[in-house]
């Protein structure tokens, strides 16, 4: 879905009520939507629950949203800052989770040529990589490379400068390519 459909939809949404228009837009960044807050929060179930608290409140203010410009990243911010109120609590009441190694980030990779020679392996590397990126890094690296959102919409939504998403995709693809150079070696 290109960025004029998605603002047409949200338009819909917050101007006309529409439900159908509702149900696309839901549709199309309900995953993103919880793999990003997943990244934030480390816990799926509060990922989901986020998650649906950013389309109910979506569709409860719809008519005060008709200002906004950049419904995605709009979604993302305020999923951002609904997974930092949730560790802020956590945190205030001394019951801070500890990230659950078991939980894996999904990554997906498009079907094309040149990917269908990588081996099963070099995924497993790449993803393991993605990993361990530190938490600032691997979240750039997700919103740009997965959801293909500019470097000028991360900033926005992580709340840091250009430059620092630059950066931090440049760490994440040097340490990236590391890997699959070491994946390759042992091939």
């Amino acid at each position: 879905m290109d960025q004029c459909t998605i603002n047409e939809l949200f338009k819909n949404i917050s101007a006309n009520n529409d439900q159908a228009a509702f149900k696309a837009f839901y549709n199309h960044f309900f995953i993103k939507l919880l793999r990003f807050s997943f990244t934030v929060t480390r816990s799926k179930e509060v990922a989901e629950e986020i998650t649906n608290d950013v389309f109910m409140h979506c569709w409860q203010k719809r008519q005060s949203l008709t200002d906004v410009k950049n419904p995605q990243v709009y979604l993302f911010v305020m999923a951002r800052n609904k997974g930092i109120d949730y560790l802020r609590k956590q945190a205030t009441s001394r019951q801070v989770p500890l990230p659950e190694n078991d939980d894996k980030i999904e990554i997906s990779f498009e079907s094309d040529p040149e990917q269908l020679m990588i081996t099963a392996e070099m995924v497993r590397k790449m993803e393991f990589t993605i990993h361990q990126l530190p938490p600032k890094c691997r979240t750039i690296y997700i919103l740009i490379k997965q959801y293909d959102l500019k470097y000028k919409e991360v900033a926005t939504i992580l709340n840091l400068s250009v430059k620092t998403v630059e950066n931090q995709l440049a760490i994440a693809m040097k340490r990236l390519t590391q890997a699959v150079n070491f994946t390759l070696e042992k091939i």
